[in-house]
């Protein structure tokens, strides 16, 4: 027994068992408390989404109250738009200014005053008339220059506040904004709407709202948790940040969106989830699950280490070694030896290959193999080529000695690679990297790269170099120098105007640089710019745009071939516009086809009539759209209800209309907000569905027009004040009792 138990324990003092067990010790103690923190973790995780739903709840109850401000707001300028007296001075005409004598217009100033002092939010409104240059409001009537002075002292107004920033009118230009505004300006919130939707609106409502009231609302409904709430408008401006209090630790930013859309509300909170491991318990545990990973780390190592020591005691014993732990290794370490010694054979000979596989890779680049698109695989291959470089490629042709011999060849040509590769190495003219081509169709081939297009001469002096230090070593040879190109298929491209050099050269120069190719000027931002102005119809932009690349192209002065190229890719935008703005093909008849243009003059002549009738098409289908809006968006939702990307930005995409207007013109036609009306009937079918199947949320949420399970719970906890759950085990109790 006692001799069993010795020869268990022979190998315990073994380095290599104790390299073993600390090793295994390490693993099992790092994996069980790893484990332990995982747990907390997502203990901690769930506390944490709890919270995240009271900071929800806290985020729809400030959202609820601010919306209530500014759906106040939009109620007193849907006053004032069904108002008798603000329909009839909208008329261009002076017929009925007769009926706002001075106490018509006492009265008027009366009921917008005591509009103000029924909400406390509102400090001021007027009716702004830029045409007639009139500002209505509860202190009187005035010109726009005197509202400006009276303005300007309820608030620290700009000089050009009323006339730029309210009615949109900058210099001459008298159109007006025809969109809703929403700013800060001194202690209030502006929010300015045109009365009437025509292209140069006549009549502007204004309502002033009291930002101070706004902070003494928020402080009213904030929790302990909100830190700072901000006030975001439609551009992304901060029209209202107020600091609730300040935070302890790190806060957690959330953006809640505005239901009338006007407006976003990012908020900052102060979690109140505790540390990990707080308590004496958590210590202990980690202690407990220490020890118990180092008794599984010995028997772990104990198994894994005996077989080892077996054949270490073996060997030991066929070579009659000493019975100690510190040599008990070496004979299986000599093996190791062999084998290292066998796997650095193995990477010199896989060396050599990969050097054979890229001199390969680099021939097949130069011959044009590869495009743009294998950036990854050359990558792969340890070439530093990159798509977005420049490349110039030097070919470089020796006149061989007949005379040699086998061995002086082999030993010139050693010769020469070694120059041309310290030279290469030495001079420094920009370049990033260069490669080195040895066999390439009988010659060898440099492949010069830069991070951007080289200067003109700088491919010149590069290879003056190089010529010269062969020279030097009596070496005789010809440089060709091709073209510089941009991009992987631009190595190739050069090669090729290099090699056309070398075939069509007789002069004796011994540096020559290819003959550059036509040009012209047409790049693909440029194109991109101008097809998204057509597209907006903004003529005069887009005109801007045919007039630099025709100035571009006057500079660079192409010929006939290069102007009926700019041609038709000019005609093949226009074109491209037509099919994706679906305008009737029709005016495709109107737009000249490539082959008629005489010069380049003429080219863009006719492409800015071109871009003038498709601005002139687009604009006029824009209008019908929004004339048309109204009839046919409350039976588009009503079709489309339950669809999850229904919002307010896929209807202004699809009516051309932005999203306030959107809003407005729903609001007006279905008697409540989009967001309220699309929820009452998704909630009302989810009920159906609920009754029918019974709780099945992740089904009836996307069968609604819901993304997401938690989205729907919310939404329907919302509305009918219970959960989905709630709302199945309640039905089912009274049909039950029934």
């Amino acid at each position: 027994m006692k001799s069993k138990m010795r020869q268990n324990f022979t190998f315990l003092h073994d380095r290599g068992f104790q390299r073993y067990f600390f090793s295994y010790l390490l693993l099992f103690v790092g994996t069980l408390m790893v484990g332990t923190i995982i747990i907390a973790r997502t203990t901690q995780k769930e506390r944490q989404l709890a919270e995240a739903e009271k900071q929800d709840a806290q985020g729809e109850k400030i959202v609820e109250l601010m919306d209530g401000v500014w759906e106040t707001a939009d109620r007193v300028v849907n006053f004032l738009d069904d108002a008798v007296w603000v329909q009839k001075y909208k008329s261009d005409t002076d017929v009925f200014d007769e009926e706002f004598d001075v106490l018509k217009r006492r009265e008027i100033s009366q009921g917008l005053n005591t509009i103000c002092a029924s909400n406390e939010m509102i400090r001021d409104i007027a009716v702004l008339y830029g045409r007639k240059d009139t500002a209505i409001t509860p202190k009187g009537w005035f010109t726009l220059d005197a509202y400006q002075n009276y303005i300007s002292q309820l608030g620290n107004m700009s000089e050009l506040f009323v006339r730029r920033d309210l009615l949109g009118q900058t210099g001459e230009s008298m159109t007006g904004l025809i969109e809703d505004v929403t700013m800060e300006s001194g202690g209030c919130i502006v929010y300015s709407r045109p009365l009437d939707l025509l292209d140069s609106p006549r009549a502007f409502a204004v309502v002033y709202i009291d930002k101070n009231k706004i902070c003494q609302t928020l402080a009213q409904v904030s929790s302990e948790q909100v830190v700072s709430v901000k006030l975001l408008d439609s551009y992304g401006n901060v029209c209202l940040s107020e600091t609730m209090r300040s935070a302890d630790r790190s806060t957690v930013k959330s953006v809640y969106e505005s239901r009338n859309s006007l407006f976003t509300y990012e908020m900052e909170y102060e979690p109140e989830y505790a540390d990990l491991l707080h308590s004496v318990g958590g210590y202990l545990l980690l202690l407990l699950l220490a020890t118990l990973g180092a008794f599984l780390s010995y028997a772990v190592a104990n198994i894994q280490y005996r077989p080892i020591y077996r054949v270490a005691s073996a060997l030991k014993k066929h070579t009659k070694e000493p019975q100690n732990g510190e040599t008990s290794m070496e004979a299986i370490e000599e093996g190791i030896e062999q084998l290292c010694e066998s796997k650095e054979t193995l990477e010199r000979a896989i060396e050599t290959y990969q050097i054979d596989m890229r001199e390969q890779m680099n021939i097949r680049l130069l011959k044009g193999y590869f495009s743009d698109d294998m950036s990854e695989m050359l990558n792969v291959g340890d070439i530093p080529f990159l798509c977005d470089y420049a490349y110039t490629v030097f070919v470089v042709q020796r006149e061989d000695d007949e005379q040699l011999g086998a061995a002086e060849k082999a030993k010139d040509q050693l010769r020469f690679l070694l120059t041309l590769r310290q030279q290469v190495q030495k001079v420094q003219l920009g370049q990033s990297h260069c490669e080195i081509v040895e066999n390439i169709e009988n010659n060898t081939a440099i492949i010069v790269e830069f991070m951007k297009m080289p200067e003109k001469d700088v491919g010149m002096e590069l290879a003056e170099a190089l010529y010269e230090a062969l020279q030097k070593q009596d070496i005789e040879c010809r440089i060709y120098i091709g073209c510089p190109r941009k991009g992987l298929i631009g190595i190739s491209a050069s090669y090729q105007s290099a090699i056309e050099a070398m075939n069509t050269s007789g002069g004796a120069s011994a540096v020559i640089c290819a003959s550059p190719a036509a040009e012209y000027f047409y790049p693909l931002d440029w194109e991109s710019q101008l097809t998204r102005a057509i597209r907006e119809g903004n003529e005069k932009q887009a005109g801007t745009i045919l007039h630099q690349l025709y100035e571009e192209n006057k500079r660079i002065n192409p010929g006939r071939a290069m102007v009926q190229r700019i041609e038709t890719m000019l005609y093949e935008t226009m074109r491209r516009i037509v099919m994706d703005a679906k305008i009737p093909p029709q005016i495709l008849v109107e737009i000249n086809e490539p082959g008629y243009a005489q010069n380049l003059e003429k080219v863009f002549q006719d492409a800015d009539v071109s871009m003038q009738k498709l601005c002139s098409e687009i604009k006029q289908k824009k209008q019908e759209a929004a004339s048309n809006v109204d009839r046919s968006l409350v039976r588009y939702v009503d079709e489309n209800v339950f669809d999850p990307d229904l919002s307010l930005n896929l209807l202004s995409d699809r009516f051309g209309v932005s999203n306030a207007s959107i809003s407005r013109i729903f609001k007006k036609a279905a008697g409540e907000n989009f967001y309220n009306y699309i929820t009452n009937k998704r909630m009302e079918r989810a009920k159906e569905l609920l009754n029918l199947r019974g709780y099945c949320p992740s089904e009836i949420a996307g069968e609604v027009g819901y993304d997401n399970e938690y989205s729907f719970k919310r939404a329907f906890q919302r509305t009918f004040g219970m959960s989905p759950r709630d709302f199945v085990e309640e039905n089912t109790e009274e049909s039950v009792k029934k």
